[in-house]
């Protein structure tokens, strides 16, 4: 679980050597983050009004800047459609007097004019900060002359981050838990904090397994003063549990920069009742020297404890067309991630080729899926991890390196497995053309999905020579392709107890290679309103000839009007001489054979 809390972030300004301090800071809670298109919910149809909106800084955090002064904001605008003033303030109440203020006009001339995204504003003098000031209100009012969706707010939903007044005439709401202002003031001066750690969010392994005896810890820490930090303490504390944990982390992290920390604690926790813990990770003892603000440095995230779990494997999926010029640097990428020690051997790839128009590999569920674009339009080349929305919202990304997706699927590798997965296949004795698969596992707990977890099964095929691929070559071949699938949006998993069988059939068509297909089989969460709610809970896979194994193996005998075909697919034009094992055809019956 991801907790976010209030952050003030630095910039560099213009300095004449290597060794110049920062002498500005920032109170915000976006990160100099923006949205330049308006969010529904957050405008007035209103003609001739203005609207308002605003962030609260607590006093304690106020009082760390004191000595030094606000002499500017920063507002950011997500339209400037029907905009022609825009002022910003400095208040300790949102409908008090304001103790600063600045504007600027959408009129051309010597003032400057109302900009779509970040508009920088002085004040028309100085807030003087104190070690007596209170908190403070950080805002920004816009005039209209008509309809329009300005307000700049930020996906980051946080405390006294989002205060809006929609109208001259409205009440102000507080809407914190919708997101964050994109407004921050700007403070100067000669006593800003040096050491000031903000531990900004905490991610852990989604269980403890008291098998394995560790919990992954992911911090992220940022510098809020003007000195580089080298070093510090995460103190780590389980609830119930008298002892605490601590890593000591060498990291230098320079003022400004936010850094991603990882550590593994082994708690002494041996049952699994209570189910729920929660571990609280609180950083201190900084190698530089005290922390002047200690308010921002715990964060406290659930975990639950499991006896034991199941090996993960990773479903990889990726948008690619034969129209895709883009496509094969990205194919490239993920055939390298594949191959990587990191993670060789759990990842499974499916490859949809669909996202940038369609070819003649296109089957009906790759268009489907294009639902996993969340409605704003489809590209290619993309991929999907598990389903799983790794990017603030979007369960679709765009990787940019193999060394991107072995570290997204490591991410993916280090959460708990609650269900295994064995897959078994067997050719129809009758039946050249038809696969039956059998699929068997069991799970650690009953709701380990949002909602009733859903089996797919995937026929796919590797080593398909490429017909016409953009900027792929004469020799470029497909990997990973989807030829066919149980169900586009998977079967509800029957239960016996905490046990499940499922089967079902694949047919096979004539001009599949054999010895390149394989099964794919995965369990995962659909949520039919929510692309980024459908989180793959784990796969599994197995190539042909752990199919062909299933046929029972006999002698060549009869040969009469007899096909014969290597393991991989490849046929034989007489009957074979050379011991191996062989895949004999004769009308719709398939066996395999032995030759010594």
């Amino acid at each position: 679980m991801r907790h976010t809390l209030l952050f003030f972030f630095m910039f560099l300004t213009a300095a004449l050597s290597a060794n110049a301090q920062a002498t500005r800071m920032s109170l915000g809670y976006v990160n100099g983050q923006m949205k330049t298109s308006g969010t529904d919910g957050f405008s007035t149809n209103t003609k001739d009004t203005w609207v308002s909106g605003a962030i609260y800084i607590p006093a304690d955090q106020v009082r760390l800047y004191a000595s030094n002064h606000i002499d500017s904001i920063h507002a950011g605008l997500a339209s400037r459609l029907n905009v022609d003033s825009l002022r910003v303030w400095v208040r300790t109440s949102l409908t008090g007097e304001d103790l600063a203020s600045g504007a600027i006009s959408g009129r051309s001339g010597s003032n400057p004019r109302v900009a779509k995204g970040w508009n920088t504003i002085g004040l028309d003098h100085p807030y003087v900060i104190s070690d007596q000031s209170e908190g403070l209100y950080i805002g920004y009012s816009y005039h209209q002359k008509g309809n329009t969706v300005a307000l700049s707010v930020v996906n980051e939903p946080q405390s006294n981050a989002l205060f809006v007044q929609l109208g001259t005439e409205s009440e102000w709401q507080d809407r914190s838990s919708e997101g964050a202002l994109a407004v921050e003031a700007y403070v100067y001066g000669d006593q800003l904090p040096k050491y000031n750690l903000t531990l900004t969010s905490l991610d852990l392994a989604r269980a403890y397994v008291v098998d394995n005896g560790t919990l992954a810890v992911s911090a992220q820490v940022r510098n809020n003063g003007t000195e580089t930090i080298t070093g510090f303490d995460a103190i780590c504390r389980v609830n119930d549990l008298d002892e605490t944990y601590t890593a000591h982390i060498n990291e230098q992290i320079p003022y400004g920069e936010t850094h991603k920390v990882e550590f593994t604690i082994s708690p002494a926790i041996s049952s699994t009742t209570p189910s729920n813990r929660e571990l609280t990770v609180t950083i201190d003892h900084l190698t530089e020297g005290s922390d002047v603000y200690m308010g921002d440095n715990t964060v406290t995230a659930p975990f639950e404890v499991v006896a034991h779990d199941f090996t993960r494997n990773v479903l990889l999926e990726e948008f690619t067309t034969e129209l895709c010029p883009n496509c094969p640097r990205v194919a490239g990428f993920l055939h390298e991630a594949l191959q990587d020690e990191r993670i060789v051997g759990r990842a499974i790839a499916l490859c949809h080729h669909s996202g940038y128009y369609t070819d003649w590999l296109t089957i009906p569920s790759d268009n489907d899926y294009l639902w996993f674009f969340g409605g704003g339009g489809s590209y290619a080349p993309a991929m999907m991890f598990d389903r799983t929305a790794m990017d603030g919202e979007n369960t679709v990304c765009l990787p940019q390196s193999a060394d991107e997706i072995v570290l997204r699927t490591m991410s993916r590798l280090s959460q708990t497995a609650y269900v295994s997965i064995s897959i078994n296949a067997e050719v129809d004795p009758n039946d050249a053309n038809l696969l039956h698969i059998n699929v068997e596992g069991e799970r650690l707990k009953e709701n380990f999905t949002a909602h009733a977890p859903r089996i797919s099964v995937v026929l796919y095929e590797d080593n398909i020579k490429a017909r016409s691929q953009a900027s792929g070559g004469d020799d470029y071949v497909h990997q990973h392709v989807s030829r066919c699938v149980n169900s586009t949006w998977g079967d509800v998993i029957e239960w016996d107890g905490d046990a499940y069988t499922y089967t079902c059939d694949l047919t096979l068509r004539e001009d599949y290679v054999r010895g390149n297909l394989g099964v794919v089989a995965y369990v995962w969460d659909y949520d039919t309103e929510n692309p980024a709610q459908c989180e793959v809970a784990n796969a599994a896979s197995i190539t042909w000839d752990k199919v062909a194994n299933n046929i029972a193996a006999s002698t060549l005998e009869d040969t009469t009007s007899a096909r014969f075909y290597t393991l991989d697919g490849r046929e034989v034009s007489e009957t074979p001489r050379t011991p191996d094992i062989y895949l004999v055809k004769k009308g719709s019956q398939v066996r395999k054979v032995l030759v010594k």
